[in-house]
């Protein structure tokens, strides 16, 4: 909210880029020296301009840019906390993640990434009131459902990964944190979102919005189930399967709408939208401080060995490297894939594994079946029969086929499998603990919970 955060909306104002809005940048200030600094800024652009109809795509933009640079951040401190990354370099924060540090409000790279998720969420909400007051004279209505899913993605963000948020500050005015226990309620404001977009995308007849706010809106009611069996009370379920009414109407809506198993909604780094407080494929792919997990690759992932080589992880039905992962780790984590990376959000294979859990939770092998050979039919694998058991395969599908996507450290929870690297003495070795409000954030907003640098209470071992 404070110093980082206004950096960060400065940064992505600058990103609402249409000649429309911009002032003409070859007007020079009469007079001008070379050392003169009252010189007004002909690239600024004001907030009444955004207040035209014609600047909504521009808004639009520049959320899907603020979200872009917040994702980037947390997939890179969420695969470091769990197997999916392992550090390999010089800088010790990642290798306190690494080994299950999760709740540092001082660890460098979550201290960092919490103002551009606090930005991405306060823009989304202020992009989808500005379109909506629009209202008839908005010139693409689609561009209103593009806000709706933005927003609600920083949402569902927030509520898959933090203990505790800021949510209600407003650039120059602080507010408490909503409180570790009324968490949900991000995931709540998710939802909402997503419904807003189905419902606009349905009328304005946009397939391609349709499939990507049912994916969504799927995956927040799932995350919502795992929220309150982790967290509600505090602890790793007995019960850790999710069955959810809604969830398994809206995977099987979005199924449809997707028309293929292999459909992914993505978003794609650029250089344009990569200016966090680190790049995860920098930091992986050139920076070379982490690389895939060692229980995934054999620990040198380089430009030659593209495909199944590399590659230590098998797959349980068939014990030949897991031809998901590679396809994965070609996407993300060689170095010949570069610093600019795509990270899933939504897919046709998730939806086939929600209606796998949700299948083997009602008992229903016949079902299970089905949707767990349909998302191994993605790249080709043999179909399961059986062997191993049918949550086994299930919890190999997921963390093949949502690497580095921000699922992996709620599998690590719910299914009580520790992340090889964690530390017996970190509190993640026996209650769900994540991410935190940032040590700067703490220290700058006097209503956020002190003392700063103290880690939340299911973080302390």
């Amino acid at each position: 909210m404070q110093t980082r955060f206004m950096q960060s909306l400065k940064h992505r104002t600058r990103q609402l880029r249409t000649g429309a809005l911009l002032v003409g940048a070859s007007t020079l200030m009469a007079g001008c020296g070379l050392f003169d600094t009252n010189v007004a800024n002909v690239n600024a652009v004001t907030e009444e301009a955004l207040s035209n109809p014609t600047a909504a795509a521009s808004l639009v933009n520049g959320l899907g840019g603020a979200l872009n640079n917040a994702v980037n951040g947390i997939i890179g401190v969420s695969g470091a906390a769990t197997d999916e990354l392992g550090w390999a370099g010089s800088r010790e924060y990642w290798n306190l993640l690494d080994g299950g540090d999760i709740g540092d409000p001082v660890n460098e790279y979550s201290n960092g990434t919490y103002p551009f998720i606090s930005a991405a969420r306060w823009q989304g909400d202020y992009t989808v009131k500005a379109l909506e007051a629009f209202g008839a004279t908005l010139p693409n209505r689609a561009d209103l459902a593009r806000a709706y899913i933005f927003a609600g993605v920083a949402y569902l963000f927030i509520g898959e990964n933090y203990e505790d948020f800021i949510i209600g500050s407003d650039r120059t005015t602080s507010t408490a944190s909503i409180g570790a226990a009324n968490m949900q309620i991000t995931l709540d404001s998710a939802i909402a979102y997503f419904s807003k977009a189905n419902a606009l995308a349905t009328t304005v007849a946009n397939t391609e919005l349709q499939r990507q706010a049912l994916g969504l809106r799927a995956r927040a009611r799932f995350s919502k189930v795992v929220w309150q069996k982790l967290r509600a009370p505090r602890g790793f379920p007995a019960q850790p399967l999710v069955n959810d009414a809604g969830a398994i109407a809206d995977a099987t809506a979005a199924l449809t709408a997707m028309g293929s198993a292999g459909y992914r909604f993505r978003l794609t780094s650029t250089a344009q939208n990569s200016g966090g407080y680190f790049n995860t494929g920098f930091e992986m792919n050139q920076r070379l401080e982490l690389r895939a997990g060692a229980e995934y690759t054999n620990g040198t992932v380089t430009a030659v060995d593209a495909g199944l080589a590399g590659i230590r992880l098998v797959d349980p039905v068939t014990s030949e490297k897991d031809a998901t992962l590679a396809v994965a780790i070609n996407e993300c984590c060689r170095q010949s894939t570069g610093q600019f990376l795509g990270y899933t959000l939504t897919s046709g294979r998730e939806m086939n594994l929600i209606l796998a859990e949700a299948a083997l939770a009602a008992g229903n092998t016949t079902e299970f079946t089905t949707r767990i050979n349909a998302a191994r039919a993605i790249d080709g694998k043999a179909a399961w029969a059986g062997t191993p058991t049918a949550q086994a395969i299930l919890i190999h599908e997921r963390r093949v086929g949502l690497f580095l996507q921000g699922r992996r450290l709620h599998d690590h929870y719910r299914f009580n499998q520790p992340a090889d690297k964690w530390l017996p003495i970190r509190a993640a070795t026996i209650r769900p603990c994540f991410f935190p409000i940032s040590f700067d954030e703490a220290t700058q907003n006097p209503l956020a919970p002190k003392p700063a640098q103290d880690r939340p209470t299911a973080c302390v071992r």
